[in-house]
């Protein structure tokens, strides 16, 4: 049985809500102006993003272990994919936010950027010690922390979406 299994699910259940609540937030929240309109969606987007990587990441253990990798090799790989994504997905991020705002993300809200650069960075440190084996013994949780991290930056955001900007 691969570690940490019931955790895994967990975290998964609860990004995939955080997804739908924040859809439906989307759909009934009103603007005043088109900027609050188009911030908005970037907020709903950052949210439904960050749930869904969390939810894949919960789950993709159970790929390579079901195929009957190692549980070490299992949490090397699902840590080097989820690496790579949660970097990707976070450039990603703040191409769009400036493409949108036309400033850097830090000028309209350094809050937000720095709770995004903070959990950004705590979880690739602990995706890729795992992906290099610095961790073996903890490899599990060490996965399953950044997921967590992954799954509390989500929830800020979504408390960010709940919120109206002042």
């Amino acid at each position: 049985m691969l570690q940490h299994n019931d955790l895994l699910m967990t975290i998964a259940q609860v990004s995939a809500t955080f997804a739908g609540f924040s859809g439906i937030i989307g759909v009934f929240r009103r603007a005043s102006s088109l900027s609050e309109l188009e911030i908005g969606a970037l907020q709903v987007r950052a949210v439904v993003e960050i749930s869904v990587l969390a939810t894949g990441f919960a789950l993709l253990p159970f790929v390579p272990y079901g195929f009957g990798a190692s549980p070490a090799v299992t949490w090397r790989l699902c840590s080097a994919i989820a690496g790579s994504a949660c970097l990707g997905s976070f450039v990603g991020a703040m191409r769009r936010a400036r493409a949108s705002t036309g400033a850097l993300p830090i000028a309209t809200d350094p809050l937000l950027v720095g709770v995004g650069l903070t959990v950004i960075a705590t979880s690739e440190i602990l995706l890729w010690l795992n992906a290099f084996g610095v961790a073996s013994s903890a490899a599990a949780t060490f996965y399953v922390v950044a997921l967590l991290v992954l799954l509390a930056h989500a929830g800020f955001m979504f408390i960010r979406l709940l919120i109206p900007r002042s």
